[in-house]
């Protein structure tokens, strides 16, 4: 009886689907951060803007779009990557004159 109670446990924890994982952002001063993401991805910055509470987002990518990665460093210092991946691609801009 009890090897029968110890399968079906087993069973049970095996079939629950598992909680995600969720990983831990990566997060170090500015210039080290992008020390690294130009050393190990030839990654530069090449978008940035301002939030409402201070923070300044980056984009940065390789020369040919194989990488990239956003920034987010908080106004109190510390740099995040929130997000990184491949296939970077431009798009065209469309220029909006009178009339358009």
């Amino acid at each position: 009886m009890k090897k029968v109670f110890g399968i079906a446990v087993f069973a049970v924890l095996f079939l629950l689907p598992s909680a995600p994982i969720f990983a831990q952002p990566v997060c170090g001063d500015r210039s080290k951060v992008i020390a690294s993401l130009s050393a190990k991805y030839a990654e530069e910055p090449v978008a940035f803007g301002v939030t409402k509470n201070g923070g300044v987002i980056e984009v940065l990518k390789a020369p040919d779009g194989q990488t990239w990665t956003i920034l987010f460093t908080y106004p109190t210092g510390p740099s995040c990557i929130v997000a990184s991946g491949e296939a970077w691609q431009e798009l065209e801009a469309k220029l909006k004159g009178p009339g358009a």
